[in-house]
């Protein structure tokens, strides 16, 4: 009775093993969203070229602006900008006219913003839409990242966990 025990724990150890193997091989891209000050953190995954949109009202002319970026490996792409105002427009360099204005700029893996301190402010991602001020107090900095993970990482760090951050993500 030993002798037929011993090839399934074998097979048990090697398929524990081919799983671990890929669970740290494996990669997926996400969205990471940090505060430093407040050391909150959030990951989404996406897929890659998903874009996402960073949605405010302008504090200086008080008109609804639209940043929309497209995730790539490694790489974060500001491909427009939406706003119906000109003087919106003009203020960022814009000279062309219309409400939307196409751009090809590379941002990096990484850019900042700074949480508003009176307006609306969020990024939707996909179907989800995650107020910015959730991640911690008005005026906070909010590095916005795209990070390649391990499925063993998002497994071991409860990646997915965002219980604190669920009360401020709307899906339509």
């Amino acid at each position: 009775m030993k002798k037929k025990t011993r090839p399934l724990f074998a097979w048990v150890v090697f398929l524990i093993t081919a799983g671990g193997v890929f669970l740290f091989l494996k990669t997926v891209t996400v969205i990471a969203l940090r505060n430093p000050d407040d050391r909150n953190f959030f990951y989404f995954s996406v897929a890659p070229s998903e874009q996402m949109t960073l949605c405010y009202t302008n504090s200086i002319y008080n008109a609804y602006v639209e940043e929309v970026f497209e995730v790539r490996k490694g790489n974060i792409v500001l491909k427009a900008v939406r706003t119906a105002s000109p003087a919106v427009m003009e203020y960022y360099g814009f000279e062309g006219s219309g409400p939307v204005q196409a751009m090809n700029r590379s941002l990096g893996p990484t850019f900042w913003i700074k949480a508003s301190m009176r307006q609306d402010q969020s990024l939707r991602i996909g179907e989800k839409t995650i107020d910015l001020r959730a991640l911690g107090n008005r005026g906070d900095r909010v590095q916005i990242r795209v990070e390649d993970v391990s499925l063993a990482f998002i497994l071991f760090s409860g990646i997915f966990r965002r219980q604190d951050l669920d009360a401020s993500i709307k899906k339509p």
